[in-house]
């Protein structure tokens, strides 16, 4: 064989296998993660309903949308500052609207949260709910700590942040104090009443403006928190229905991690008196029910997966046959049918 004729070959068999290389790259699925940045970005936008309040934080819980009589099932009801902090899922405005509308063509007109009678004796029972949520459905939790206004400016609140690393969980301590500016309450508020909590060797000083935060306003509570007061945003979640699959995906503080937030968007700023905050919080993401994902903030989750722990919480049985209410048709709303 020529050394010419060799050659030929030699490159015929580079390029296949330069071929077969690139094929199984490209036939990769494309990861979840950024389609979970991307959305988030979104969310965490200022909703327009009150000023430097993310959109996720103001969509109605199941307490404002229930009973669905009560209003348009077109109409979605303003949200009360009350609920403002509801650490009960949160839906957007198109789920609300779905949460009224019927359950399944097969239940008649009787909107979600009255159906149920009417499903246990539709004979025969539908054995799935064909009436699904649409693409670009989302859901939302969020999770806070309140920080008091200490009396001495010196003083903080010290918290154990639960982050992660892999599956495994740790914590560390922190003392959350509040910048100058932040210091001088507003004359609508009482004087503070919380002494607060001194520099320790063992927690790290941060700045308030290191997390997402909400002020309180005249009338708001939130555990043990009043006028002038804080609520500081620990950790959140974020559901998307996409391209008829659900999305879950679950953030917590942890400004560090380069495992659950080096892919973060440079750009990922959002709501609030400090945009860039956005950048602290570390992700995790699954379309999947086996792989584990969780949020360490949360005990119950740890070392599980949260789309399958939805899952199995929100599917309603029927007890004489196969048929069930499955997540998909009711979500977190379950316990309107108990």
């Amino acid at each position: 064989m020529s050394r010419r004729t060799f050659g030929r070959i030699a490159a015929v068999l580079i390029g296949l296998g330069s071929v077969v290389a690139i094929l199984p790259q490209s036939a990769r699925p494309r990861s979840p993660r950024l389609d979970a940045w991307r959305l988030a970005r979104d969310l965490i936008q200022e909703s327009g309903t009150r000023k430097s309040i993310p959109k996720f934080v103001v969509w109605p819980t199941a307490r404002e949308i229930f009973p669905c009589g009560e209003h348009s099932p077109a109409a979605v009801r303003g949200v009360s500052a009350r609920n403002l902090l509801d650490e009960s899922f949160h839906y957007s405005p198109e789920v609300a609207v779905r949460l009224c509308a019927p359950l399944s063509p097969a239940t008649g007109t009787a909107p979600l949260d009255a159906v149920l009678a009417t499903w246990e004796k539709s004979k025969p029972k539908p054995p799935t709910i064909t009436l699904q949520f649409p693409d670009g459905a989302h859901l939302a939790a969020a999770f806070w700590n309140a920080v008091r206004r200490p009396a001495d400016p010196q003083n903080g609140k010290i918290v154990q942040a639960a982050i992660r690393a892999g599956n495994e969980v740790r914590t560390q301590r922190i003392r959350i104090t509040l910048p100058s500016h932040l210091g001088t309450g507003s004359a609508a508020c009482d004087p503070p009443t919380s002494k607060g909590e001194p520099a320790a060797a063992d927690a790290a000083d941060v700045s308030l403006d290191e997390f997402f935060w909400v002020r309180l306003n005249p009338g708001e509570r939130y555990n043990g928190a009043l006028c002038g007061d804080f609520a500081v945003l620990m950790a959140f979640h974020l559901v998307h229905k996409v391209q008829g699959r659900w999305l879950w995906t679950t953030f917590w503080w942890d400004p560090e991690s380069k495992e659950f937030g080096g892919d973060r968007p440079k750009d990922f700023d959002g709501a609030g008196e400090v945009p860039r905050a956005w950048r602290n919080y570390a992700m995790d993401a699954s379309f999947e029910s086996t792989a584990t994902i969780f949020n360490p903030w949360r005990i119950e989750e740890r070392k599980d997966n949260c789309a399958r722990c939805h899952a199995e919480v929100t599917v309603y049985k029927s007890p004489t046959s196969d048929a069930q209410i499955s997540f998909d048709s009711v979500t977190a709303a379950r316990n309107h049918f108990q």
